[in-house]
């Protein structure tokens, strides 16, 4: 039986969430076919923290004070949904600053240099590999949903139709 593990850059929550200027329409309505779908597949879906705090930042940059207030209430009420539940997805990292920086920073370090990839995308990608080991017993396919060709380039499984805007 094999498994999809999906893991959600920051660019897919702007969608999900719509985020006022930061959205782009049709993205949206795409990212959000593509996440229920996926989840009436039985996929699983994996959000790294430093992606759920750029989310925030989004929504407090937007303009319009009904709609960013709308959607930090939908943002706290997610997280605690996921912090009980594990529902729509969970949160990562799963470890103590001191068991998952050392080796963030080691690979940041090589994709910084090399690839010009920031933290928030290493950290991504150290999350994808990692739950890749995790689910290998499942036979997991594990992707990156990101708009960050980079990053999806990244993903330890290709996905067939990759969403790119």
């Amino acid at each position: 039986m094999s498994v999809a593990v999906y893991v959600l850059d920051t660019s897919y929550l702007v969608e999900l969430f719509g985020c006022g200027r930061d959205s782009n329409p049709a993205a949206c309505t795409k990212v959000r076919f593509r996440f229920k779908d996926a989840n009436n597949r039985g996929g699983r879906f994996f959000v790294p923290l430093p992606c759920l705090f750029e989310l925030g930042d989004h929504i407090a940059d937007v303009k319009h004070e009904e709609l960013r207030t709308r959607l930090a209430a939908q943002l706290a009420e997610t997280v605690s949904g996921c912090l009980s539940q594990n529902k729509p997805w969970t949160i990562t990292p799963t470890g103590l600053p001191g068991e998952v920086l050392p080796n963030l920073l080691k690979l940041y370090s090589r994709l910084a240099s090399k690839q010009q990839i920031g933290l928030v995308d290493a950290f991504t990608v150290s999350e994808a590999r990692r739950l890749k080991v995790r689910f290998q017993g499942y036979k997991a396919r594990v992707h990156i949903w990101t708009n960050d060709r980079s990053l999806k380039g990244m993903e330890p499984d290709g996905e067939p139709n990759p969403c790119l805007w």
